[in-house]
């Protein structure tokens, strides 16, 4: 507010001056509008209420705009509306709705799933038609020590490379984490949090390659898996390039990356 105006009297006040002082018109908090006009019906009274007493009043009921939906939320409502988003539609191998929010959560701008090989055994969840409101699983990527896939990976990483080379395809990223997921219920204290297994998480450089590529290239690295005696893991592809930095922090030597472009 002008300071000029602090010691005027709201009786003195015209209503253009009242509405650009913004105690009256639009978008003004109800109660600044009756303490107005109850000084302005009974002057004899309330005369003497000045405009810094009514400013220091609306500070008190501000009428603050709702808050904005989150970009996951705005998303969540459009696929919500798209009956296409819950099912695999051609050229998809997987559903929408799962490539926007398998991520969910490990970052402020997550990536998109475009293939995992547990797909079959494993489904995610996905909210029926008509769902007004659905709390989507959140994941933190946390790093993978001390397992048998870390004693082989020296070993196995190579012939992974080896293997997308023969299919044409460019990494961006090749690691191993371990997802885990938060879940709610009802009630908004209500959640759990589940550990998945190891995943080989390969990033492919954006715009060079297919879902249905990547999900055509996958046996070849669980068969290379498999060969090492590593049969508990899941393979999983996304574009662009690496996603997130690991919540766990372990020495160098003890982790399992590979971020060198093929």
């Amino acid at each position: 507010m002008d300071p000029a105006y602090n010691t005027q009297k709201i009786v003195d006040l015209s209503d253009t001056e009242l509405i650009a002082l913004g105690f009256q018109g639009e978008n003004v908090a109800p109660e600044i509008k009756r303490i107005v006009d109850m000084v302005r019906a009974h002057p004899e009274n309330l005369g003497t209420m000045t405009c810094y007493m009514v400013d220091c009043v609306r500070r008190n009921y501000q009428i603050k705009a709702p808050p904005k939906p989150s970009e996951a939320e705005t998303l969540y409502l459009e696929l919500s509306n798209d009956s296409d988003a819950r099912t695999v539609v051609a050229p998809d191998v997987i559903s929408k709705y799962e490539m926007k929010f398998w991520y969910h959560g490990i970052s402020g701008d997550p990536p998109e799933l475009m293939w995992r090989s547990d797909l079959e055994t494993n489904p995610f969840p996905v909210p029926p038609p008509g769902t007004n409101f659905f709390k989507i699983p959140a994941k933190n990527a946390h790093g993978v020590f001390n397992t048998p896939l870390n004693d082989v990976w020296d070993t196995v990483a190579p012939r992974i490379l080896a293997s997308m080379k023969a299919y044409g395809l460019k990494y961006s990223a090749l690691k191993t984490v371990r997802f885990s997921t938060v879940e709610y219920g009802k009630d908004s204290d209500d959640e759990s949090e589940t550990f998945g297994p190891v995943v080989v998480w390969i990033a492919v450089r954006p715009n060079t390659t297919s879902a249905a590529a990547v999900r055509d290239a996958t046996p070849d690295i669980l068969h290379i898996l498999a060969d090492a005696q590593i049969t508990d893991v899941v393979v999983e592809w996304y574009e662009g390039y690496p996603a997130v930095r690991l919540v766990d922090t372990r020495p160098s030597s003890d982790t399992t990356t590979r971020s060198t472009p093929a």
